[in-house]
């Protein structure tokens, strides 16, 4: 994998140029924080086998890298095989997926290298890895997720 840019840095442009799902409300106090806790993304080549690796579904793995119970919010991860699809979901809150090396797509959109995906509290979609590399991604989750079955 080649080097990537930095990640806070990505964020920002991204929610500065609207590069999102949904616009971001002017002065939203948790965007901050979300680019701080994005920021927090590894650099550069990430050695899958220097975690420990729980199963989320056929294909797709998560390690629980930083978690403030105080803010609900849970810092993983996740690393997909390509065709890899995740299970429906609903937010409980916002999440910020920075893909680190491979790609993937939700109703939205397709995400590569560098980009980010945000989905707001109340949403629901599904993930797929793409073909090509596996895609691993770092995700800041801020409240539970609600499975509501199927991938489709």
């Amino acid at each position: 994998m080649g080097k990537r840019s930095d990640p806070c840095r990505n964020l920002a442009a991204a929610f500065a140029l609207g590069a999102l799902d949904e616009p971001v409300p002017p002065r939203d106090p948790s965007l901050r924080q979300q680019v701080l806790d994005i920021a927090g993304a590894p650099t550069g080549p990430v050695d899958t086998s220097a975690y420990a690796w729980q199963e989320l579904a056929p294909g797709i793995r998560f390690h629980v890298v930083h978690e403030d119970a105080a803010r609900g919010m849970q810092a993983c991860l996740v690393w997909a095989v390509p065709g890899a699809k995740n299970e429906r979901h609903r937010h409980g809150g916002d999440e910020v997926i920075l893909v680190l090396q491979g790609s993937l797509r939700d109703e939205n959109g397709t995400y590569g290298p560098g980009q980010i995906c945000r989905s707001r509290k109340g949403s629901t979609h599904t993930e797929e890895a793409l073909p090509g590399d596996d895609c691993l991604c770092y995700v800041a989750y801020y409240g539970p997720l609600e499975f509501l079955g199927g991938a489709d």
